[in-house]
């Protein structure tokens, strides 16, 4: 198996220490002290962690804790994985064959389309237009399905845009997938963050479409949403029989979740609306603070307002590459944001609105000060 480099990695890593980093994806990450602190957590308790070798579907526990997210998984419908890519890549060898064709959103997640390719699959691209918000038409993903069309990916909410996909629209795609016998998954890294007030979670495209065909299947995940990226925990849906396939084939790879992360993973989940909260305080204000800069500048840059998750994709005006943008911001500023490249859009750049408030307000006030200063 031969893949391609994952183009971000290489600014992400190059940058990481960058004063005011927006372009990750996650949210500002937890000490594991502060973690603790939060979670009302006596540290004393991580001592009684046995090292043992456990179960690789993920500890009962933490199983639990993840069906009690969806309304419609039952634990057997459950394994737990080492962070997304694992899912993915345990899904992707499970069901994919070389020749088979996969559907998936464009722009998008290098991930979800290298991975397929890697493996032979042709990847058909659903192309998302900002014309319609980037939200992908059903009627679109029916005019790319063949008779080799084995899978469609739906990335919801979506990344690198922020879109966001009504049940009404998630049951249709479900429906087309249904009547054509085609995998159906969801990628859900952002389950738990809609933009607005409150602890409500995304209703998974599983819970959606699980009555509709047994071929549905998702991935979700705390890291990026509740700022424990090192935590490295993630899970697939599926049915109990792909869910045994994939669990066979994990056996090849990290075998089992280490058990201080699935411990951690566990009380994450069980202060799942408390960090929810938390996590809207910042990035609900920083929002709003970018939603004003964006309308004092619309000569600058075109803007579509996300609707969930931790990132937004603006295209730079009147510049055809916004990778000398980003770079120049980058060298006078401090300020990382991803260009657009890494996800083919080269107008584009991926900003991740979930850093501290007091880092963004200044992030937004030296933009200003580059934009005056450069008359872009």
């Amino acid at each position: 198996m031969k893949i391609r480099k994952l183009q971000m990695e290489d600014w992400l890593a190059d940058h990481q220490l960058a004063k005011y980093n927006l372009a990750e994806s996650g949210f500002v990450d937890f000490s594991l002290g502060k973690f603790l602190s939060f979670c009302d957590e006596n540290p004393a308790n991580l001592e009684k962690i046995s090292l043992m070798n456990p179960d690789t579907r993920g500890s009962i526990g933490l199983r639990r804790e993840i069906v009690s997210c969806y309304q419609a998984a039952e634990i057997e419908n459950v394994l737990v994985t080492v962070g997304v890519t694992e899912a993915l890549f345990t899904f992707f060898n499970t069901i994919l064959e070389p020749g088979d064709e996969v559907i998936v959103q464009f722009p998008e997640f290098q991930t979800l389309y290298e991975l397929p390719a890697a493996l032979g699959c042709e990847i058909k691209y659903l192309y998302l237009a900002k014309e319609n918000g980037f939200i992908p038409e059903p009627g679109k993903i029916r005019e790319l399905i063949t008779a080799k069309t084995r899978l469609i990916i739906i990335n919801n909410p979506h990344n690198p845009t922020g879109s966001v996909l009504d049940a009404e629209t998630i049951r249709e795609i479900g429906n087309i997938a249904a009547e054509n016998d085609i995998y159906l998954l969801f990628d859900e890294h952002y389950k738990f963050l809609p933009l607005k007030e409150g602890t409500e979670q995304f209703t998974s495209g599983f819970d959606i479409c699980r009555g509709l065909h047994k071929k549905i299947a998702a991935a979700g995940s705390i890291t990026k949403c509740f700022g424990l990226n090192g935590l490295r925990v993630g899970w697939l849906l599926a049915d109990p029989e792909t869910i045994e396939e994939c669990r066979e084939f994990k056996h090849y790879l990290t075998h089992v979740t280490p058990p201080i992360c699935d411990y951690l993973a566990e009380m994450a989940l069980k202060h799942k609306g408390e960090l929810i909260l938390y996590v809207k305080r910042s990035i609900l204000e920083n929002l709003g603070r970018l939603n004003h800069f964006m309308k004092r500048h619309p000569n600058q840059f075109e803007y579509i307002e996300p609707r969930g998750g931790l990132v937004c994709f603006p295209k730079l005006k009147n510049q055809p590459d916004a990778s000398a943008f980003c770079k120049n911001l980058l060298t006078s500023h401090g300020i990382s944001l991803l260009p657009g490249e890494n996800f083919g859009m080269n107008q584009y750049f991926r900003l991740n609105f979930g850093i501290e408030i007091d880092k963004f307000e200044k992030t937004i006030q030296l933009m200003e000060t580059f934009l005056n200063l450069r008359g872009v």
